[in-house]
C-alpha cells in the first residue's frame, strides 16, 4: 500500500472519529499558554528508572532524560539520532541488521545473531531483543531515558554498559488527535496521524500511524540512481482499561515495515593489498587501482563524494509485529506489575558484496527472529523507611539467519582465486536463549539523612546453537578444505549462571544538592557465533563459534544539583568501568587461503572511565539553554587481535598483535551536546518557538586494532528549527515549523567496517536536510 494512502486512510478514520468530540471539547476552557510573566525554572523530569515515577534529581545514578517537546522539535526520530543529544552514546548504524548502540564506548559491535547487545533498549518496558528492531521511526513518545553502567538489579534482562528506556504515550480519557505533514529536500515525506480519548468511563485506545520517504543520499554511478532511500510505516494500536483505582490493564500492538536500500557504504579507505595476483612485498597496491586494472572504474576512495560503483540490487527491507500487556495492582500499600510481551522481526537483503560495479559477488543474510518475555514484579509502598522492588523475569528468543552468496564471472579474479566464478555457498545458523531471572533492590532511608540502596540479580541462562553449512557447488581450487565444505555443528547448548549486583549510598549536602555513589556489577551471557557462510568452525573447530560471557563491573561517583531559585540543574560524575571478556568481532588468519575470516568471540580486558556533565538553565521564561557532555577513555587492558594493515610486508596477519593500550572502536574520547530553546508570546493566543542543538564528536576508530585506514574524524552537526503556534479557541491549534538538520552540511560516518582485499567501507551520514512541518491539534 503506498505510504500516501495509508495514511490517508488513517486520517480519514481520525477525522470520522473526532469530529463529534469538538462539541464537547470546546465547551472546555481552552489550554492557555505559558503567562509571559511566569516565574522561570528548569523542568521537573520524571524518570522510573528504580521502577516507581520519582523525580530524575532525586535517583543517585546517571540518567539523562529527553522529553517529548525535545524530541518533537529536533525531530530526533531514530535511534542513530540519539546520540547527538545523549552524551557518551555511539549509535552505530549501516542498516537494520547491521546496528549497535554503545554507552561509555562499550557495545559498539557489529550484527551477530548468537551476541547480544551490551545495552539494553527497551519499549514500554518490554525489551528488544535484536539492535535491529529499535531501527523504525520512534514517533508519540512520552520521553527517552538513557541508564549509564550495569542493569540488572531493576530491568529485565541483564546487561553490562546501560539501558535506553523509551517510553510512547499511553491513551488518555481526555480526546487528543494531531495530524501531521513534513515535506523536504530529496523528496521527504512524513505523515503522521494520532488519536487518543475515551471508549468508556472506565476504558481509553489510542491509535497512531505514520510513514516516512526519503529519496536516499548515496549515489550509485554504476546504475545511476540514489541508495539509502527509506520507506518507512508504522502502526500502532493501544488500548488502557481502568476499572477501578486498583487495577489497569495497558495492551499495545504494533507493525512496523521498512523497504530500503538502506547499507550502501561508500568506499573510505584502501590498505595494502596482499592477497591475489598482486601479492608480494615489491608490489603493495590497493583494492582501487586492482579493479581499474579489470576494468570496473571503481569510485575512489574519497568518501566525501557518498557515491558508490554497484553493478546489483541493494535492498536491506525489514518487518515487526508484536503485542504486550502491562497489568498494574494496587495491593493495599504494594503495586503489584506484570508484563507479557511478544514480537517477530524479520530482515531480507541484497546486497552487492564485491562493492564494485563487476559481477563479482552478491548475497545477504535473511533472518528472522522470535521473542517472548514474562515479567512480574511487586513494589513496597513509598514514603516509607524501606522502599523496594522484588520481580522474576522470563526471557526466551529465537533466531536463525540463512545465508547465501553467489559469484558473478569477475568473482575469481576480484578474490584472487579464492572464489570461483559461477559458485554459491550457503548454509543456516541458529541460536535460541532461554532465560530466567530473580531480582530484588531496596533502598533505606536513615534518619541521619543517608540512603543506602542495595540490588541482586540471579540469572541462569541456557544458550542453544547450531550451524549448518553447504558446500561450495563447484569445487575449491584449493582443494576440500573445511572451510568450503559442508559443515554441521551439531547441536550446541551452555548453560551460564550469573550475578548481578549494585550498592549505592546517598545523601543531601543540602536541599539543593544530592552526592552519591555507586558500586555495580553485570553480566551478559555467552553464546555461539551462528554465521553459516564460510563459518570459523568449519576452518577452526567448535571451539572457535563459542563465546563466554562478558562481565563488567562499575563505579560511579556524582552529584546533582538544583540551583539558582531551580533556574539551574547542573549534574555530573565520574566513572571507571572494567569490562572483562569483552564480546567483540575480530578476524582469524587461515593459511590454506592466505585470507581472514570473521570471528565473533571474547577479544578480551578492557576499561573505561572518564567523566559526564550535564547543565541545563532557564534563562527567563522563554529562553532556556542546555550543556551535555563526556570525556571517555576507553581503551583495552589485554587481548589478541590482527595486526594493522600498516604493516604490509608481505606476512601480513600470520602473527596477531596485542590489543593492549589500544582505544575501543566507536569509542570517542569527547562527546558533547549544546542547545538552545527560545519560546514566546509574540501576540495573543500566538507563540513562537525556536531551537538550535549542536553536536559534537572527537575522532574514533572504526575496528579493535586501530588501523589508521578506519578513523573516523572529529564532526559536528548543527541543527536549527523555528515555527509558530497558534492557539484556537476549542483548545487545538496550529503549529507551522521549519526545520534545517545539519544545517552546515558535514560530511560524516556513523560507522566503519572492514570488507574483503583490505578496503574499508563506511555508513555515511544524512547530508544537508531541509523542510517544513504543518501540525493540526484538534483539542
Amino acid at each position: 500500500m503506498p505510504s500516501s494512502l495509508f495514511l490517508s486512510l488513517s486520517a480519514s478514520a481520525l477525522l470520522a472519529t473526532v469530529a463529534p468530540l469538538r462539541a464537547e471539547a470546546a465547551a472546555e476552557p481552552p489550554a492557555e499558554l505559558p503567562a509571559a510573566g511566569a516565574e522561570p525554572a528548569v523542568e521537573t523530569l520524571t524518570v522510573t528508572a528504580r521502577r516507581r515515577s520519582e523525580d530524575a534529581q532525586a535517583v543517585p545514578a546517571a540518567i539523562s532524560v529527553l522529553g517529548a517537546r525535545t524530541l518533537d522539535e529536533q525531530r530526533l526520530y531514530q535511534v542513530q539520532e540519539l546520540q547527538q543529544a545523549l552524551p557518551n552514546v555511539t549509535a552505530q548504524f549501516l542498516h537494520a541488521r547491521q546496528s549497535s548502540v554503545s554507552v561509555r564506548g562499550i557495545g559498539n559491535n557489529t550484527a551477530n545473531e548468537g551476541l547480544e547487545g551490551s545495552v539494553g533498549v527497551y519499549l514500554d518496558n518490554v525489551l528488544l531483543g535484536r539492535p535491529g528492531q529499535a531501527v523504525f521511526d520512534l514517533l508519540d513518545l512520552e520521553q527517552v531515558e538513557l541508564l549509564r553502567g550495569p542493569q540488572g538489579t531493576l530491568f529485565g534482562k541483564n546487561t553490562t554498559a546501560g539501558v535506553l528506556n523509551i517510553t510512547t504515550r499511553a491513551p488518555a480519557f481526555t480526546p487528543e488527535a494531531t495530524v501531521e505533514a513534513s515535506a523536504g529536500n530529496r523528496h521527504y515525506t512524513q505523515l503522521k496521524a494520532m488519536y487518543s480519548g475515551p471508549l468508556s468511563a472506565t476504558a481509553a485506545f489510542r491509535l497512531s500511524a505514520s510513514a516516512t520517504h526519503d529519496d536516499g543520499w548515496v549515489r550509485n554511478v554504476a546504475r545511476g540512481e540514489t541508495l539509502n532511500e527509506v520507506n518507512r510505516r508504522s502502526l500502532r494500536t493501544q488500548l488502557l482499561l481502568r476499572p477501578d483505582a486498583a487495577f489497569s490493564l495497558r495492551l499495545i500492538a504494533e507493525h512496523h515495515e521498512e523497504r530500503s536500500s538502506t547499507g550502501a557504504l561508500v568506499p573510505y579507505a584502501y590498505a595494502p593489498l596482499n592477497r591475489g595476483p598482486f601479492k608480494g612485498r615489491d608490489n603493495p597496491t590497493d583494492y582501487g587501482r586492482w579493479a581499474a586494472l579489470l576494468g570496473a572504474s571503481p569510485v575512489v576512495a574519497d568518501p566525501d563524494r557518498y557515491e558508490v560503483a554497484l553493478d546489483a540490487e541493494q535492498r536491506a527491507d525489514a518487518q515487526q509485529d508484536a503485542l504486550s500487556a502491562q497489568a498494574d495492582w494496587r495491593l493495599g500499600e504494594l503495586r503489584l506489575s506484570s508484563i507479557t510481551a511478544w514480537r517477530s522481526w524479520r530482515f531480507d537483503p541484497k546486497n552487492d558484496l564485491d562493492m564494485s560495479a563487476l559481477p563479482g559477488m552478491t548475497g545477504g543474510s535473511t533472518t528472522r527472529q522470535r521473542q517472548f518475555s514474562q515479567e512480574l514484579r511487586l513494589a513496597g509502598p513509598g514514603g516509607t523507611a524501606l522502599d523496594w522492588v522484588v520481580g522474576a523475569y522470563y526471557w526466551h528468543e529465537a533466531v536463525y539467519s540463512r545465508n547465501h552468496y553467489a559469484t558473478g564471472s569477475a568473482g575469481s579474479t576480484l578474490s584472487g582465486g579464492t572464489y570461483p566464478a559461477g559458485n554459491a555457498i550457503s548454509g543456516r545458523g541458529d541460536a535460541a536463549s532461554d532465560s530466567l531471572a530473580l531480582f530484588g533492590h531496596g533502598t533505606l532511608h536513615l534518619d541521619s539523612g543517608l540512603d543506602l540502596g542495595a540490588g541482586l540479580r540471579a540469572t541462569s541462562e541456557r544458550k542453544q546453537g547450531r550451524v549448518r553449512q553447504n558446500g561450495l557447488e563447484q569445487p575449491s581450487p584449493y582443494g576440500a578444505l573445511p572451510m568450503f565444505s559442508a559443515w554441521d555443528s551439531g547441536a550446541l547448548e551452555r548453560r551460564d549462571d550469573g550475578v548481578a549486583a549494585l550498592l549505592s549510598a546517598s545523601t543531601r549536602w543540602n536541599a539543593a544538592t544530592l552526592l552519591y555513589a555507586t558500586l555495580s556489577h553485570g553480566e551478559k551471557s555467552g553464546g555461539y557465533n551462528v554465521n553459516s557462510v564460510a563459518s570459523p568452525g568449519s576452518a577452526f573447530g567448535v571451539g572457535a563459534i563459542t563465546v563466554r560471557p562478558e562481565q563488567a563491573d562499575n563505579l560511579e561517583l556524582g552529584f546533582k544539583s538544583t540551583l539558582a531559585q531551580r533556574r539551574l540543574r547542573f549534574n555530573a560524575n565520574l566513572f571507571v568501568t572494567k569490562v572483562h571478556d569483552y564480546q567483540a568481532v575480530t578476524t582469524r588468519y587461515y593459511a590454506p587461503i592466505d585470507d581472514f575470516l570473521a570471528v565473533l568471540g571474547n577479544v578480551g580486558d578492557l576499561t573505561s572511565r572518564g567523566l559526564e556533565f550535564e547543565l541545563a538553565a532557564q534563562a527567563t521564561p522563554a529562553l532556556a539553554f542546555s550543556l551535555a557532555g563526556a570525556y571517555t577513555r576507553a581503551v583495552f587492558d589485554e587481548g589478541v587481535g590482527p595486526a594493522r594493515f600498516e604493516r604490509f610486508d608481505g606476512a601480513y596477519g600470520r602473527g596477531a598483535q596485542s590489543l593492549a593500550g589500544n582505544e575501543v572502536n566507536g569509542a570517542p574520547r569527547w562527546t558533547v551536546a549544546l542547545g538552545t530553546q527560545w519560546r514566546r508570546h509574540v501576540a495573543d493566543g500566538v507563540e513562537f518557538h525556536g531551537h538550535a542543538a549542536y553536536a559534537w564528536r572527537s575522532a574514533a576508530y572504526g575496528d579493535i586494532n586501530n588501523s589508521s585506514y578506519s578513523r573516523i574524524p572529529a564532526y559536528g552537526l548543527l541543527n536549527l528549527g523555528a515555527g509558530l503556534r497558534l492557539a484556537a479557541a476549542d483548545g487545538g491549534g496550529w503549529d507551522l515549523s521549519l526545520w534545517l538538520r545539519n544545517a552546515l552540511d558535514q560530511r560524516h560516518y556513523l560507522g566503519v567496517t572492514a570488507q574483503g582485499n583490505n578496503a574499508y567501507y563506511a555508513s555515511a551520514g544524512a547530508p544537508r536536510s531541509a523542510g517544513l512541518s504543518l501540525r493540526y491539534d484538534f483539542f
